[in-house]
């Protein structure tokens, strides 16, 4: 297999970081859409109305998203880390320097 997944500490970290931040940007950064029935000259009123709060359907769904990405980084650091405790408990340090003996 030439090509390997490589996630190191800091960069699975910073991505958790960035989206919780997002997360929070898209649930809090909007200003709401405007309440009633939008007027309009050419009756498009009830369209831009549908657009406008699909539109907040979506910005609400991509925050979700964003928050279960998040956690499920830093669920995937700490099982890492404990995974990492773990072998290092289990495998004697003689494996890792290629002698017989335990």
């Amino acid at each position: 297999m030439g090509e390997r997944l490589n996630l190191l500490d800091g960069e699975l970290s910073a991505a958790g970081v960035s989206l919780g931040c997002a997360a929070g940007g898209m649930a809090g950064g909007s200003s709401g859409r405007p309440s009633g029935r939008l007027q309009s000259l050419n009756g498009i009123g009830g369209e831009i109305d549908d657009y406008l709060r699909g539109l907040q359907t979506a910005r609400e769904a991509l925050a979700d998203a964003a928050k279960t990405a998040s956690r499920t980084v830093g669920d995937l650091m700490a099982n890492s880390a404990e995974l990492d405790a773990h072998l290092a408990r289990t495998v004697y340090a003689g494996y890792a320097l290629g002698t017989e003996e335990r």
